[in-house]
């Protein structure tokens, strides 16, 4: 039963009618007054050397307004992760540079009057290049005589390593009846989020900058940006309008720095977009993963060594990568005495990877439940049974992990699972003839509740109006999940006030409190957590004041939500408490406030299981169902938890079937730059989805809350190849699938 009144209700969002309608402004939405538009002029080649720039032609086209060239920038390295300081973050980034290490890198910025303008000026620019020799896979680049691409940084390619360690591997494979090893790949793939990555700078008067932009992380920017820029934090506003999408592609600086200088050259405000085929190559990808794995197992099914060697390519600019290495060695949800992580930064002349949905956890959990339901298979076990058998449970610890878990119910979540599964087959079997064969796939899969390093922290401000209603102040961003109608839940669900008296400012450094940014599923754990306590302080501070009014001591707050005033025989309402104390004899206003840092990290937990038909004599195959069941805690809007396992079903689908970036030696470039080469799954494409959570609490959480946004995502690849690699027959190590399968649409 439910205890909570507007907690854990399906709740529409917020924004939900102004989407819809239109009225919702975006980045592009948004002008200034003598705002022109700004376009990136990127390297076609994936290394090469700038010998010389020519912008006579570019100044003859009507409307050009002046460009920024690379020697007019600061001559500095830096990271643009959007991520707090740390020592795993490499400075190895240019504004704009001369000597372009990636198709795309930026070379020179330029401004014209008008879309159109801006266009003829841009072609109208001369570049002369030298073109040199470049390393594009993993393999390549780690070659002895490949040239180090960050020399700075390293003498040979790998740019970072990080080790994860906890008993004797050896002597953890020499205890093992069997050793299970293989190789597993993963591409990269774009983030495809449906508003391209936007900005629009002021830094006209080249004293105060002024940015808009769909961006995750604007704290963290302002940051960077005022170190890159030598200026004070507090002289840089970030604004974050309405945003669509962003999955981790807009969780580090972009195109702001060069739009900022722009502006700040040219005068005037600058408006600089995007276009898609921009946002397949030249913003950042999710990595491409090459890992060895390698398990020792006893004849009972219990694991006894897990030992990986796990490459990311980076791309040539680290940003993430070494973060995403260390993330992905804290999500062995395993219980196994002896464990051995070996992760690499590796750089690469291919497209800059960053941040993706999954963080790491997205690729090394490709491998392993691959590897778990093989094992399993093999011994002639149950593969769920095998994975339940060995997984921790609440009180144990992740494998090298410092904290153990506080809630898992990953058993309800399998148990359910089986239990949808065995309804989809009494009522359409399994068929297995001689011209097709369907088979189930299932796999299991963890994440965090905010950074897994717990830098994450969040702030709230609540002011208290003289009716009762009230201001949340957050400096989260809400991205399109719909993280600002749930931290409104959790306020008026403390509060004892309806929802309607809920309004909320968010994701303005200029305005609203300090935020680390939205990544790391931290919204609902960490910004949750420091929304319940800034309302915990608007009790006490409304209690305190009203103890002034009446002249008692004894005032509490109750269960009923109502502040208890014996003296008096009242019992009041927020919104009477509140009138009392604006309007009463000595007067007062109510500001709650507070901040929470993440002591833990709590883990969410998923099952999926994918149901997938093989055709035999077309070698095609068609996903039937996907059934996804989690662990979140309290759901604290059911409607955006089951929103977030659709979507994460529909990316995974993507990811195991059909996406991605695809590179062509010949022409040294990224080929797949536009959504009719880059295939993402359509509506036609998709399966059943029977997306669904279980009952549980986290006794950290807000409400009994922990997250869902990146789980729902990381275990579904991994079922899907599980599934078609059961009705094909084939042993499947790596995706796309459409690379060994025709892929064909589950016709509705």
């Amino acid at each position: 039963m439910n205890p909570y009144k507007i907690a854990a209700h399906k709740i529409p969002r917020h924004e939900s009618a102004a989407k819809v309608t239109g009225k919702a402004l975006y980045t592009d939405d948004l002008s200034l007054p003598k705002m022109v538009y700004g376009m990136i002029i990127r390297s076609p080649h994936a290394h090469a050397q700038v010998t010389h720039i020519d912008l006579t032609e570019a100044e003859k086209t009507e409307g050009y307004i002046g460009a920024l060239l690379p020697w007019e920038v600061p001559d500095t390295f830096y990271n643009c992760s959007g991520t707090p300081p740390s020592p795993l973050l490499m400075k190895d980034e240019k504004v704009l540079t001369t000597h372009p290490l990636c198709v795309g890198d930026r070379i020179l910025a330029i401004a014209a009057r008008t879309p159109q303008a801006l266009l003829k000026a841009a072609k109208a620019v001369q570049i002369s290049y030298t073109i040199l020799p470049s390393v594009h896979t993993i393999k390549d680049a780690l070659r002895k005589d490949a040239a180090p691409i960050q020399p700075h940084i390293s003498k040979n390619n790998i740019l970072a390593v990080r080790e994860a360690c906890m008993g004797d591997t050896q002597k953890g494979f020499e205890e093992a009846d069997y050793i299970f090893e293989d190789d597993f790949h993963t591409p990269a793939t774009q983030h495809v989020a449906m508003e391209p990555t936007s900005c629009i700078c002021d830094f006209s008067d080249g004293r105060t900058l002024n940015i808009w932009s769909n961006s995750q992380t604007p704290y963290q920017e302002r940051r960077i940006l005022a170190e890159l820029f030598q200026m004070e934090e507090n002289d840089i506003r970030i604004v974050k309008p309405v945003m669509g999408g962003g999955f981790g592609a807009r969780q580090q600086l972009h195109n702001q720095p060069a739009a900022a200088l722009l502006s700040k050259k040219i005068r005037r405000p600058v408006k600089l977009i995007n276009t898609r085929e921009e946002e397949m190559y030249a913003s950042v990808v999710r990595h491409e993963m090459q890992t060895h794995l390698k398990f020792g197992v006893t004849k009972q099914g219990i694991l006894t060594a897990f030992q990986t060697e796990f490459y990311l390519n980076a791309g040539p600019y680290t940003t993430h990568t070494p973060t995403i290495v260390a993330a992905a060695s804290r999500k062995f949800q395993y219980r196994i005495p002896n464990y051995l992580f070996n992760g690499y930064t590796v750089a690469t002349n291919g497209p800059t990877a960053g941040a993706f949905r999954g963080y790491g956890n997205s690729q090394l959990t490709f491998g392993r439940e691959l590897m778990m339901s093989r094992i399993a298979r093999k011994l002639h076990l149950d593969p769920v049974d095998f994975r339940l058998r060995n997984h921790v449970k609440t009180g144990e610890k992740f494998p090298a992990a410092a904290s153990a878990v506080t809630s898992c119910g990953i058993e309800k979540c399998a148990r359910r699972c089986q239990e949808i599964r065995r309804e989809i087959d009494e009522k359409e079997g399994l068929a297995d003839n001689e011209d097709i064969r369907q088979a189930w796939g299932v796999s299991f899969a963890c994440h965090g509740s905010g950074p897994s390093s717990k830098e994450g922290m969040s702030s709230a401000v609540i002011l208290v109006s003289d009716d009762g209603g009230i201001r949340l102040i957050t400096g989260s961003a809400d991205i399109g999940q719909g993280s600002e109608t749930m931290l409104s839940q959790i306020a008026a669900e403390c509060l004892g006030i309806p929802l309607s008296h809920v309004k909320i400012t968010a994701a303005d450094t200029g305005i609203t409190s300090y935020d680390t940014g939205t990544f790391g599923s931290s919204q609902t754990y960490v910004s949750g957590n420091a929304v319940v306590l800034a309302c915990q302080d608007v009790i006490q501070k409304l209690t305190d004041a009203l103890s002034d009014c009446y002249d008692s001591a004894d005032i509490t707050f109750g269960e009923d939500k109502k502040f208890h005033i014996p003296s008096e025989n009242l019992c009041l309402t927020l919104e009477e408490a509140a009138h009392q104390v604006v309007f009463g004899i000595k007067g007062a206003v109510i500001i709650g406030n507070s901040s929470y840092k993440a002591k833990e990290s709590p883990n969410p937990f998923a099952v999926c299981m994918v149901k997938a038909e093989y055709e035999k004599k077309t070698n095609s195959i068609i996903l039937r169902h996907v059934i996804e069941v989690v662990d979140v805690g309290t759901p604290i809007n059911p409607l955006t938890v089951i929103g977030q396992i659709e979507g994460g079903v529909a990316q995974g689908v993507g990811y195991a079937l059909t996406e991605a970036l695809e590179h062509s030696r010949h022409a040294g470039k990224v080929i797949s730059s536009d959504l009719l080469t880059y295939r993402v799954p359509l509506i036609c494409d998709m399966p059943e989805i029977h997306g669904e959570y279980i009952e549980n609490f986290e006794p950290t959480g807000p409400l009994g809350a922990k997250s869902v946004g990146e789980l729902t995502t990381v275990p579904v690849a991994p079922a899907i190849a599980d599934a078609v690699s059961q009705a094909s027959g084939r042993e499947i190590n790596k995706i796309p699938l459409s690379e060994f399968f025709f892929i064909k649409p589950n016709k509705k």
